[in-house]
């Protein structure tokens, strides 16, 4: 009884850190309200009585929990609005499904994409690349396999039958190399736990929630100097091969003159010290014309 009393603990945790609670305290007895942030954008799309130009509706895809979401990319669309000379409305998501479908029914112009799902849109419906962060001197990044501080696994392959976390399986490489095996990814984990940020896989392992997580490699490094104490919990035990880093990217009809404004937009944003400030916040460099190649194995 114990025993089983213990995995039901287990599970309730798990189960507040996955809908968004990561205290660890005493809940009550009675439900609290819950407000799903990434859900929430402002009603309006135009300015009351049409004055104005119309804003610029980006949707974002929360790779980070929704607090800090909002903070940082409110400043970036803050910025952006001020180059292009009109508002910047911002529409988050939890996965890049979502919004990569919000740009195809056109309910939004521009998205910032996992490379993966960029890659998708283009080839579904002609999905633009505007500008590619650029980070280390680079406008692509691995991804990181990471298992607890305290834990003796030393390769993905030892995480075969354990639970693996994933943040938006969807643009995730496969971190195992199954090849030859005859064994499908789904199978290999024992569990496999859809998570709904990357800060938030990295809290799972640190928490001793999942065995290992598959994190982007600038969430993790933005989460090392942000909140060193968690990322301590944690090592990297394998780096995947370098993908695109997401790109902003924008719907085939947005208008030819709009697309240019915001593509000199980012790409100059680094040349103005508030523009700096915006992109170090968000562990950006600055931005970058996408490759030419734009990336084979994209995420």
């Amino acid at each position: 009884m114990r025993r089983r009393g213990r995995g039901i603990r287990t599970a309730l945790v798990l189960g507040l850190l996955l809908l968004g609670g990561c205290q660890q305290q005493q809940q009550q007895q009675e439900e609290l309200p819950r407000v799903r942030l990434w859900a929430l954008a402002p009603p309006e799309v135009t300015p009351p009585g049409g004055e104005g130009p119309a804003p610029l509706r980006f949707a974002i895809a929360l790779t980070i929990s929704p607090q800090q979401g909002y903070q940082l990319y409110g400043d970036l669309a803050e910025a952006l609005g001020d180059k292009i000379g009109r508002p910047v409305h911002l529409i988050f998501r939890r996965t890049f499904s979502e919004v990569t479908d919000l740009v195809r029914s056109r309910q939004a112009e521009l998205a910032h994409l996992c490379s993966r799902g960029y890659f998708q849109g283009r080839a579904d419906f002609g999905l633009t690349a505007v500008a590619v962060p650029q980070v280390g001197g680079r406008p692509t990044y691995p991804a990181y396999v990471i298992v607890s501080r305290e834990s003796d696994i030393a390769s993905p392959r030892e995480l075969e039958g354990r639970i693996f976390a994933f943040a938006d399986p969807p643009c995730a490489p496969v971190p195992v190399p199954l090849e030859g095996r005859g064994q499908r990814p789904e199978a290999f984990f024992g569990r496999k736990l859809s998570i709904t940020s990357h800060d938030r896989a990295v809290r799972a392992v640190a928490e001793g929630l999942a065995d290992g997580a598959l994190v982007d490699g600038l969430v993790y490094g933005r989460l090392a100097v942000t909140d060193p104490a968690l990322t301590a919990k944690t090592k990297v035990i394998e780096a995947t091969a370098p993908y695109l880093n997401p790109p902003i990217a924008a719907h085939p009809g947005l208008d030819p003159a709009l697309r240019e404004s915001l593509r000199r937009a980012l790409l100059t944003l680094h040349e103005e010290p508030a523009g700096r400030t915006v992109l170090s916040r968000l562990g950006i460099e600055r931005f970058v014309a996408p490759p030419r190649e734009a990336g084979e194995g994209g995420r």
